[in-house]
């Protein structure tokens, strides 16, 4: 749970609860963040996202390559092997 004036937020204590809190207490709380930022040079360090990986997608490539032909492999007497169908 936290305050905010719409630029700064501030989390709210351990003995505060939403039930009792005042505007009093929530300007306290959103003047003491703003002191600690200005004490820690800015917000708080944000978490580093991992890079995700994505899933490979349909290119015009993969598309086209998908139906082509093989070529036949020519044997040892260089005549063309030709695929037996069964």
């Amino acid at each position: 749970m936290y305050v905010t004036d719409g630029e700064t937020n501030a989390t709210l204590r351990r003995g505060d609860t939403v039930e009792a809190m005042t505007l009093e207490r929530g300007l306290e709380l959103l003047a003491g963040r703003r002191a600690w930022e200005i004490e820690n040079g800015g917000a708080a360090p944000k978490k580093s996202k991992r890079a995700k990986k994505s899933a490979p997608t349909l290119t015009e490539k993969t598309v086209k390559g998908s139906g082509a032909k093989r070529k036949a492999k020519k044997s040892a007497t260089g005549l063309p092997k030709v695929p037996v169908n069964s």
